[in-house]
């Protein structure tokens, strides 16, 4: 009969072996885990598709990269609204098992908006007002534990482009989007769902969108005679943030 001794010893190799499978299982799936995190809460916080081509997480290097975000259009408008690159992340090593992961830095280079008015409809002031939660009800709270939330130290967004899509001028146009930084997001709440850093950051995002298309497209009409259905295009595209 095994000693007590040799019993716990032989316990606890069967125990270390489960945990070191478990963390193998975890470690080869995570990122088809975080990838179907990002699809189902960046669609809850959208109200429309949200779909990731890649997610690449390395937890040695307490870094991570995804590729090819793409949020497609709210109801009534075509395509996608944004289609976001190549994401370069860095992570705080430190607070990847804790309730708060801190994200050092996220570098996104490489994003096209679509922007499409339609009369006096836009596509993405609909997608901020989804992001506001604008008609929609708070998901409820999962029954899987605590909610992860995030603190984002920087966001970058460089080279990003828009195209300017005005179908009752039969116009379009390509317009180049200033670099974007964002820091401390989720900081004051100590931490931020999912679906709030969505809004936080294509809030800002979608706003420099809109400004800047209606800032090239007004541009280019200085000195013409606009008015009737022209002139109330451009006033719907230029219509007040604090409107939506």
């Amino acid at each position: 009969m095994a000693s007590p001794v040799k019993f716990l010893g032989i316990a606890a190799l069967v125990l270390i072996l489960l945990v070191a499978g478990g963390l193998f299982y975890l470690s080869s799936n995570l990122n088809g885990i975080v990838a179907t995190l990002i699809e189902e809460q960046g669609s809850v916080a959208t109200q429309t598709s949200v779909r990731v081509d890649g997610v690449d997480i390395q937890i040695a290097e307490a870094s991570a990269s995804l590729s090819g975000l793409k949020v497609a259009n709210p109801q009534g408008f075509t395509g996608n609204a944004l289609e976001l690159g190549g994401f370069s992340i860095a992570l705080d090593a430190a607070s990847l098992t804790s309730d708060t992961i801190v994200v050092k830095d996220i570098t996104v280079a490489g994003a096209r908006v679509n922007v499409q008015q339609n009369g006096a409809q836009n596509n993405l002031r609909q997608l901020l007002s989804n992001l506001q939660g604008e008609g929609s009800e708070e998901p409820a709270p999962s029954d899987d534990g605590p909610t992860k939330k995030l603190i984002i130290e920087r966001f970058t967004l460089e080279g990003a482009s828009a195209s300017v899509d005005l179908a009752d001028l039969k116009e379009t146009r390509e317009v180049e989007l200033p670099p974007l930084v964002l820091t401390g997001i989720g900081r004051e709440s100590n931490g931020a769902t999912a679906a709030q850093v969505a809004e936080q950051v294509l809030k800002p995002l979608l706003e420099a969108a809109i400004t800047s298309a209606t800032a090239d497209t007004i541009k280019d009409r200085v000195g013409e005679q606009v008015g009737g259905a022209v002139g109330g295009l451009l006033k719907g595209l230029n219509k007040k943030k604090d409107e939506t």
